[in-house]
């Protein structure tokens, strides 16, 4: 079985059977999507995975790790020869880990932008207790992205898309920042992909969600999930903002797209530490990213008391925040200039 397929364009959607073919899949194939999303291209997928295989179907209705287990106990125990996954991040998490728990290939073909997950390492999962898990497992084995069927999700899904790519920014300051100080090690090639995932959105001559940008945003995503490939963890994309995004996650009633959260923690732990974050807020108010915390619902008690507790939500992920000052005072400070400010 060959692996490692990746289509990205306009139209990619009518290349599932090609796609499957070059990677000489062929057998029973598991097709995974939830209802919303295969009443919209159903149609279109299920005849091109019955010309190369038989197709069998899974509806997903939770995105938790039993639920993934099950899956991937029907994926051993019926022989089935491949998965494929149509959806949003819930559904590609779901047979991302259930294909990585079988062992079998894995095609993933996702139909919104809201993060760098489409294409990591890393599957989010809850918990029995409904709190959010990432667990390492593979990339997938083949990639379409189809950017023109991606351009009609709803906009604030691009735009939390935008967020966490911009919070490269931060993440790659953690990690320069933790190996200065003994506590990581570098990978170059990773770096530079994360890297190059964010100039290329920072960069881009476009000012506004159009096509062209849709296509500049699905690549930087793929570059960031490539990162964490060369990594084997999220270090290259994942810093102090999102210690605090999983911190908001654990401790929030109210609950935001990841990319929000992530983009709000990168301005303001650039604030924390005393660096300019203006690069990063006109980007975001160019594409009309709002992250402002009061608009999210974020009190400013929540914001405090989860930039206190960030550095709980996860061992061995050393940042800025370890060391930062974070007094009650100063971070209140900080919350009434983002509010302010954004």
């Amino acid at each position: 079985m060959k692996s490692n397929i990746l289509k990205i364009g306009s139209g990619k959607i009518s290349e599932i059977e090609s796609t499957l073919r070059a990677a000489d899949i062929s057998g029973k194939i598991l097709y995974i999507s939830d209802p919303y999303v295969d009443s919209l291209y159903g149609a279109s997928v299920r005849p091109q995975i019955e010309a190369v295989g038989k197709i069998k179907e899974q509806s997903v209705d939770y995105n938790t790790i039993a639920y993934s287990m099950e899956v991937a106990e029907r994926v051993i125990a019926t022989d089935i020869d491949c998965i494929v996954a149509m959806g949003g991040g819930k559904t590609l998490d779901v047979g991302k880990y259930a294909a990585f728990v079988s062992k079998r290939p894995f095609l993933s073909i996702p139909t919104t932008m809201a993060h760098d997950g489409i294409v990591s390492p890393i599957a989010v999962l809850k918990r029995q207790d409904e709190k959010p898990k990432s667990l390492g497992c593979a990339m997938p084995s083949m990639i379409i992205l189809d950017t023109k069927l991606m351009a009609t999700c709803p906009k604030h899904l691009i735009k939390a898309g935008i967020g966490d790519t911009i919070s490269n920014y931060m993440a790659l300051k953690d990690w320069d920042f933790a190996v200065s100080h003994g506590k990581d090690e570098m990978n170059g090639y990773a770096y530079m992909m994360s890297r190059t995932s964010l100039d290329a959105l920072m960069k881009t001559q476009f000012d506004h969600i159009c096509p062209e940008f849709i296509d500049v945003l699905a690549n930087s995503l793929v570059l960031s999930g490539i990162a964490m490939d060369f990594a084997g963890s999220s270090r290259p994309v994942s810093g102090s903002e999102h210690l605090f995004s999983h911190a908001l996650d654990y401790y929030c009633e109210k609950q935001n797209l990841h990319g929000f959260n992530v983009a709000l923690g990168t301005i303001a732990v650039l604030k924390i530490i005393g660096d300019d974050p203006t690069e990063v807020i006109d980007y975001l108010k160019k594409f009309e990213v709002d992250v402002n915390p009061e608009h999210m619902g974020i009190s400013e008690d929540s914001f405090v008391y989860c930039m206190q507790h960030a550095t709980e939500m996860r061992n061995n992920r050393y940042t800025y925040l370890h060391e930062a000052d974070l007094d009650s005072d100063k971070l209140k400070n900080v919350y009434k200039e983002l509010v302010e400010e954004l």
